[in-house]
């Protein structure tokens, strides 16, 4: 089988290592390569949530844990807390309960707010717009959620929404747990996507008119770029290897990859002659900077047959290579949940949603792939 149920301990003992070091987990420094291993699923009486399809995810490195942060929201989702996975403990916590409809809120200056302080986002779609700082410690949110406009999909705010007047982009403090807007307007990746370039430390929005990044003191967002590839649900992952932003995916149901190199500005499309994976959209996606390549996963759905295909992406030799080992029996769907945990040094991707429980599963690629 391609994949494995992996059954855990609960209780794990960290490795010996200093005091700023995150603990690890001996099991998943010994998973049986180039396999999806099951590492969690609720088990009865255990507090639980719904995985939410529009959310999108990062990796806290600091403290070694996986972030989610989103909402399918239409009015009828409220979630609007970071949810935490400890790939140690294998377990779920969050940063305070979701915010009931009573206490969503505009200020006198325009901003959706929530919480009994005021002082919280709305629960939003964020798609593959989330995104680790780790030169400031910060979750980067950069997206505006126009699928609350009334009439479209609900009239849960249409009192609120004539006052909202800022579409910030919106930062949450990981040491003290506290969000925060940007000043002014940002730049709304609604529905596509962002990546952190760790080099320059800026943050890189890719959109249909092209490429934007966040970067400064104080911080702003400037174009570089005035001319996109894709449409929407797109993802992408930043290849530090390659010095290049990778992105896959699009509702136009496309194989085709585009790389933005920040040294020249160039945004192209990749011509990338050999085999491909099927046309896709809204894909799982992270550079895995051992193999100097980006792990895609890919549905392939042929009649009642639906399967997540696991594929990599060198763009060096704009190749792509299929880890035909690491097939799910299932189709992920809507997926921005695929990060890398480098302290354990495998990829932990969340799904669920669907129906079915909020699972995380890890992959251990080998060197040779």
């Amino acid at each position: 089988m391609p994949c494995r149920t992996c059954l855990l301990l609960a209780v794990v003992v960290p490795s010996v290592l200093s005091a700023a070091e995150p603990a690890r987990n001996p099991d998943l420094l010994k998973l049986e390569p180039d396999r999806w291993v099951k590492i969690h699923e609720p088990k009865a009486g255990e507090a639980t949530f719904r995985r939410q399809p529009h959310g999108g995810s990062c990796f806290d490195t600091k403290r070694g844990r996986l972030v989610l942060f989103g909402s399918d929201s239409h009015g009828r989702d409220f979630t609007n807390s970071p949810l935490f996975f400890s790939p140690v403990e294998l377990k779920w916590s969050r940063a305070y309960d979701d915010d009931l409809r009573g206490t969503y809120d505009v200020t006198a200056d325009g901003l959706a707010v929530a919480g009994k302080k005021g002082d919280h986002p709305w629960a939003m779609h964020t798609f593959g717009s989330v995104v680790y700082d780790a030169a400031r410690d910060e979750m980067i949110v950069p997206i505006f959620d126009d699928h609350l406009v009334p009439g479209r999909f609900t009239d849960v705010f249409k009192d609120l929404w004539p006052k909202v007047k800022r579409k910030p982009t919106w930062v949450y403090g990981l040491e003290k747990g506290e969000w925060a807007a940007l000043p002014g307007d940002g730049v709304s990746c609604f529905p596509y996507c962002a990546a952190y370039d760790l080099d320059r430390k800026v943050v890189v929005a890719v959109r249909p008119d092209g490429v934007h990044e966040l970067g400064g003191e104080p911080r702003a967002w400037k174009r570089v770029v005035k001319a996109g590839h894709f449409g929407w649900h797109t993802n992408c992952a930043y290849d530090a290897r390659q010095k290049a932003v990778v992105v896959f995916g699009s509702n136009e149901n496309r194989d085709d990859v585009a790389a933005y190199v920040p040294k020249t500005g160039e945004y192209k499309l990749m011509p990338t002659p050999g085999p491909r994976p099927p046309k896709d959209e809204h894909n799982p996606m992270e550079f895995h900077p051992d193999l100097g390549k980006t792990v895609v996963l890919v549905d392939r759905v042929e009649g009642d047959t639906k399967q997540t295909e696991t594929w990599l992406y060198d763009l060096g030799a704009d190749a792509w290579t299929q880890v035909k080992t690491a097939t799910l029996p299932f189709a992920c769907g809507m997926n921005y949940n695929l990060e890398f945990d480098p302290g354990h040094r495998v990829m932990l991707l969340v799904t669920g949603g669907d129906g079915t429980p909020t699972r995380v599963w890890a992959l251990r690629l080998s060197a040779g792939k």
